[in-house]
């Protein structure tokens, strides 16, 4: 039995080589000699045997030496047929699969620990054509299958990884397997990666339902759905605070986002009246135009329903009104002299100040929300997102997230950030709070039990505080969050607070780290890892003289096994991992290394 105390070099040239060779020519030379000698035999056969002994005492040392250093060079990418994974879906409805890999112990960071402190050049031959250290997998001499069960994916997952480290094939992965489970996809792209998109609707094909996938990309407009960000809410004012969190403001407490909000909901509370469902653009007209024509159906409507024939006795605070403004100007005299005090509605009078409010005042105050109204609205983006279900002539489908998760769609959503960042980021932000609503409904009423997977690339380019709040209830409400970002700085810069950005990291159970060069995010992701303990040896030397007599001396040769307290995973190895490899903390501390294969399929030749 090994002894915890015992140490041994583990990537030592390997010297039982020499012993074979020896041993196996001792052999070779004992048969000759009693071939051609003419000396007996018997005494040459138990030479050949005891030669033979040694040989194969030294072999398992010698062949396991060899096949962990063979192994460290071993890696490159593995191509896998998504009919493979679809077989694994099938076979395994319990489990996700996450490649190949194994659990990442102490005994794999003794091992890391001794090449780091040599020259590795040494034990591996330089290979400037690949990116990463292969070495690192390969410290293992088998792997298997990463699973992880379905319901610790409830906790969401995080990916970090930098350019090009392999987020989008992860997603690939992971995307592929929702799908076959007849699970409902959400996909927020903010760059509108072709790969992404393409994976996705390889993805339906392979499932046999096609007709599942949904494609949005404000670039391609004509190929798009219509997409409604507005459609699900749990209350009126939340329309507001989503639109206004998305506006420029240093603060939630800025005057001027405030007064914007509060304009917002005035308005929506007079189409809640008129039983008119909100839309980008009727907000955006509303504001820009002034609300005279809401004012005035809103109220005719509310007299309709309060008074029946009221027409007569508003007669005299209309025979004036020769326009728009003056017939609405009209109406709110005869609510407040007639109505206000006999039937008041709360909701009316909100709507009723923000017309009598100064408009040059008015327009002053609401100057940092018109504009990205402006751009939400315009152009191509204006019936993509405040779809018109009366308009014959376009015949594009017009749908939301909460119908996307009824029908368990898979929706490829992408934003066209690098065209564009201000609007990509801000449609992307209105989405996640249309799901937050969605995320409401499920988790209060129960709608649906099937499970929603929602992978979100770039996460901070759209989070929000409504994201964070699905990161934070999302498990009751079944939806399973996958964000990808580069660094944890980006969350910060993004919300504006470290605190905010803990918030997100606090609130995600799975850990998947790619290539990461970032220090500060390497830091925070290895002090998140258990700590271990690492042997090493200490020499010394030392030699002493008499004072009273030189001739007199002594000296001492000596070796100490020390441990020291070490990362279980060093945080310079994460940016040595090469592409599509990853070390993982999984729900329940598990730490997992493994590698990722590149998907491909028949369907990836078909055009889409």
């Amino acid at each position: 039995m090994k002894s915890d105390y015992d140490y041994q070099f583990p990537w030592r040239p390997i010297y039982e080589v020499t012993a074979i060779a020896g041993w196996t020519g001792g052999a070779g030379l004992a048969y000759l000699t009693s071939r051609w000698s003419g000396l007996p035999r018997e005494p040459f056969d138990w030479l050949m045997i005891a030669c033979g002994v040694m040989v194969c005492w030294r072999l398992p040392v010698t062949v396991s030496l060899w096949y962990r250093k063979r192994r460290l060079s071993q890696f490159r990418f593995q191509y896998l047929d998504a009919e493979k994974l679809k077989v694994y879906v099938t076979s395994h409805p319990d489990d996700l699969w996450f490649g190949w890999g194994f659990d990442w112990v102490q005994k794999h960071a003794q091992l890391a620990y001794e090449i780091l402190k040599r020259d590795v050049s040494t034990l591996i031959p330089t290979d400037h054509q690949r990116m990463g250290s292969a070495w690192i997998h390969g410290l293992e001499i088998s792997e298997s299958d990463v699973r992880q069960p379905i319901q610790h994916t409830a906790g969401h997952t995080l990916l970090v990884g930098t350019t090009g480290a392999g987020k989008t094939r992860a997603f690939d992965v992971l995307v592929t397997q929702a799908v076959l489970r007849g699970e409902a996809v959400i996909i927020i792209d903010p760059k509108g990666d072709k790969d992404l998109m393409a994976s996705a609707n390889r993805a339906c094909q392979l499932a046999g339902r096609p007709e599942r996938f949904v494609y949005f990309h404000p670039a391609f407009p004509e190929d798009s759905v219509r997409l409604d960000p507005l459609h699900n809410f749990n209350r009126p004012s939340e329309i507001a605070s989503r639109i206004t969190a998305i506006s420029p403001g240093e603060t939630t407490s800025d005057p001027f986002k405030a007064f914007g909000q509060k304009s917002l909901d005035n308005v929506i509370q007079g189409l809640m009246v008129i039983e008119e469902r909100p839309t980008l653009s009727k907000l955006r007209r509303y504001l820009e135009g002034g609300p005279s024509t809401l004012v005035i159906q809103a109220l005719e409507r509310y007299y309709d329903n309060c008074l029946g024939n009221w027409r007569q006795e508003a007669r005299p605070y209309l025979k004036a009104a020769k326009d728009t403004d003056s017939k609405a100007a009209g109406l709110v005299r005869f609510y407040r002299e007639y109505l206000q005090y006999q039937a008041p509605n709360l909701d009316l009078e909100g709507l009723l100040s923000l017309f009598e409010h100064d408009r040059t005042h008015f327009s002053k105050m609401v100057a940092s929300l018109i504009p990205i109204m402006n751009m939400l609205t315009s152009g191509p983006l204006g019936p993509l997102l405040s779809p018109n279900p009366n308009d014959a002539d376009d015949l594009r489908p017009i749908t939301n997230t909460g119908l996307i998760i009824e029908k368990a769609q898979v929706a490829y959503i992408g934003l066209d950030s690098l065209s564009d960042g201000l609007v990509g980021s801000a449609i992307g932000s209105i989405l996640l709070a249309d799901l937050a609503a969605v995320a409401g409904d499920r988790y209060n009423y129960g709608v649906s039990d099937r499970p929603v997977n929602v992978f979100v690339d770039e996460a901070a380019e759209v989070i929000n505080d409504p994201f964070i709040q699905v990161l934070n209830k999302g498990r009751g409400a079944k939806i399973r969050l996958f964000i990808a970002t580069q660094t944890f700085a980006d969350f910060a810069a993004r919300t504006g607070s470290q605190d905010k950005a803990r918030q997100v990291l606090g609130n995600v159970n799975n850990l998947i780290a790619l290539r990461i060069m970032d220090s500060e995010t390497q830091q925070y992701i290895t002090d998140n890892l258990p700590k271990t303990r690492l042997k090493y040896i200490m020499r010394t030397q030392g030699v002493a003289t008499s004072a009273t007599n030189p001739s007199i001396f002594s000296g001492n040769v000596g070796e100490r096994l020390m441990e020291e307290e070490g990362d279980l995973f060093s945080p310079q190895l994460l940016g040595q991992l090469p592409d599509l490899h990853y070390i993982a903390k999984l729900s329940g501390g598990r730490i997992v290394k493994g590698r990722l294969p590149v998907l491909q399929s028949a369907f990836d030749t078909q055009p889409t």
